[in-house]
């Protein structure tokens, strides 16, 4: 009896403790809960100054700890894509046509007596042709300066090309301005309005055929307007051109002139 009550003694006595024990701890649960410990303080990062970067090139804080080295650096100004100035055009401007001399461009044969045309810019140059006053040419080439002159070369439209002088400082002798069209002193060509330069009160025949003793169609007066169909023709002395009137009401055979004057004038 008394074994088994020192037993059940010793049982209920560990169990008290057991249950203090776990009282105990319940009730420290919400102490340290509450945290009876202080907390640790955030460490607040130290921005860079301006200028600080770090080694490996990047912007930090300078914390010691964390084995950062800031030092100073001169910022690279970016360079600046500045284009190269474009270079200013340059250029010659045209001169409006009658103006001046311009390759290109129509001139007139100014000098009353005409211009030799020859073949190199001097005037030692073999003469090519000779160039009528007033007849109306185009300029080629040029200017070019020699033996005291300005040269220009010249294509008279008739298949010759050459050089004439522009003038002699006082005198002009090619003209850029053509103005109304006039009576030049040249042989015709096919193609050609041509105008009568009979002396004043004379006639132009027209007949059937090239030659003097040819059947006569009609006469014409001074100043008469015609086109060159044909030609020319030597005949008896005389070069002849078939003409035509502007109606159509006219058309046959003429000579263009004698030894003295030009009868048929091409106009240019």
């Amino acid at each position: 009896m008394n074994h088994h009550s020192n037993a059940w003694q010793q049982k209920s006595s560990h169990w008290s403790v057991r249950v203090a024990l776990a009282f105990s701890i319940l009730w420290l649960a919400p102490t340290l809960a509450c945290g009876s410990f202080a907390p640790r303080p955030t460490p607040t990062p130290t921005l860079p100054t301006a200028g600080q970067v770090d080694q490996a090139g990047g912007q930090t804080g300078s914390d010691p700890a964390a084995g950062i080295v800031l030092q100073e650096v001169t910022p690279t100004p970016l360079p600046t894509n500045t284009p190269e100035a474009a270079p200013t055009a340059t250029f010659t401007p045209t001169p409006v046509p009658g103006t001046a001399l311009a390759v290109g461009q129509p001139a007139r044969i100014a000098a009353p007596g005409g211009l030799n045309m020859r073949q190199t810019a001097s005037t030692a140059g073999a003469i090519v042709t000779y160039l009528a006053g007033g007849q109306v040419v185009d300029v080629i080439a040029g200017p070019a300066q020699a033996d005291g002159y300005i040269w220009w070369q010249l294509d008279d439209r008739n298949g010759n090309q050459g050089w004439t002088a522009e003038g002699d400082g006082e005198t002009e002798w090619l003209s850029p301005a053509l103005g109304e069209p006039q009576a030049v002193n040249r042989a015709p060509r096919v193609g050609d309005r041509v105008v009568v330069t009979t002396e004043q009160g004379q006639q132009l025949s027209i007949r059937s055929q090239p030659g003097p003793d040819a059947p006569l169609i009609t006469r014409i007066n001074q100043n008469a307007q015609l086109t060159i169909l044909a030609g020319p023709q030597s005949v008896g002395g005389f070069n002849w051109y078939q003409v035509r009137s502007d109606d159509g009401s006219v058309e046959g055979w003429a000579a263009d002139g004698d030894t003295t004057r030009r009868w048929l004038s091409p106009l240019e």
